[in-house]
C-alpha cells in the first residue's frame, strides 16, 4: 500500500475565518495532511529472525510428543508382541504327546485370530500339553492304586502259603476244565477288568471250584498182608491169628 493524501477545502474568501484581525486574506493554501500506512511484516517469523521468548514460569512446560506406536504395539512398548505370523514353526511338545493333524490346524487358526506371536503360541501350547498329560494319566494311577488295595486285601484274606495255594488251585482247574483258547481267555478278562485281584472274586472262585480240584496224593505202608493170600485160602485159625507173628 502507498501513502494516503488527504485535503480539506478551504474556507471562503468572504467570511471571517478567511481573514486575519487587520483584514487580509489569509493564505488558504492546503497543506497536504498525511497518515502513513503501517510497512506491512512478513508472513511469520522464521525460525533464525524470531525472538526467542523466555518461558513463562506460570504457565507449566508441555511434554514432548511421544513417539507414533510401532506396528502390532499400541501401547509403543518394545517388549510387545508384533502380532501372529504367516505360518507358525513347529510347536515343542512334552514327551507323549502328540497333537492330532485337525486340532493342529484348528489351534494354529484360533491363534491367528487372536493375533498371538509365535513365543506367546507356545505358552500355550506347553501350559495345554503339561495340563492334558496329568489328565490322561491321573484315571490310571487311580487305576493302580485301587489294584493295589485290591491285592493288599486278598493278603489279609489268604495270608502266607494259603494265598499261593488258593492262586495255584484256581489257576490248575481253570487249564484242566477249560480248553486251552478259553482257558486264555477267561485269564485275560480276569486281567483286563481287574477281576482277577478283587478279593471277593478271588474268594468266591476258590469256593466254586475247589469241588473241581485234583485230591492230594494218598501215602501207602506196603501192600496188605490179606492182599498177599492165594485165591481160594481160608480165613487164618485162631492161633494163627492170635499168635502167626511168631512164626519165623
Amino acid at each position: 500500500m502507498s501513502d494516503a493524501t488527504v485535503t480539506t477545502d478551504p474556507p471562503q474568501p468572504n467570511t471571517p475565518e478567511a481573514r486575519t484581525p487587520d483584514g487580509t486574506l489569509k493564505d488558504v493554501t492546503p497543506s497536504p495532511s498525511t497518515t502513513p500506512t503501517p510497512e506491512p511484516k512478513p508472513e511469520g517469523d522464521s525460525f533464525l529472525t524470531k525472538t526467542p521468548k523466555e518461558p513463562d514460569p506460570k504457565v507449566p512446560a508441555k511434554d514432548p510428543p511421544a513417539d507414533p506406536p510401532k506396528d502390532g504395539d499400541p501401547k509403543g512398548d518394545p517388549k510387545a508382541p508384533v502380532g501372529a505370523p504367516e505360518k507358525y514353526e513347529d510347536f515343542k511338545v512334552p514327551d507323549g504327546f502328540k497333537f492330532d493333524e485337525p486340532v493342529l490346524k484348528e489351534v494354529q487358526t484360533t491363534f491367528k485370530e487372536l493375533g498371538l506371536s509365535q513365543d506367546q503360541a507356545q505358552k500355550l501350547v506347553d501350559l495345554y500339553g503339561k495340563n492334558a498329560l496329568e489328565a490322561a494319566a491321573a484315571p490310571y494311577k487311580a487305576w493302580a492304586d485301587l489294584q493295589k488295595e485290591w491285592t493288599t486285601e486278598i493278603g489279609n484274606r489268604f495270608p502266607g502259603d494259603k494265598g499261593r495255594e488258593v492262586q495255584s488251585m484256581i489257576s490248575n482247574v481253570l487249564d484242566t476244565v477249560l480248553s486251552p483258547t478259553l482257558a486264555k481267555n477267561v485269564r485275560a478278562a480276569l486281567d483286563i477288568t481287574g477281576a482277577g485281584s478283587h478279593p471277593d472274586v478271588v474268594e468266591a472262585l476258590n469256593i466254586l471250584l475247589r469241588p473241581l480240584s485234583e485230591g492230594k496224593p494218598v501215602r501207602g505202608n506196603g501192600p496188605s498182608p490179606e492182599g498177599q493170600k492165594a485165591p481160594g485160602s481160608g480165613p487164618p485159625s485162631i492161633a494163627d491169628a492170635l499168635y502167626g507173628h511168631l512164626r519165623k
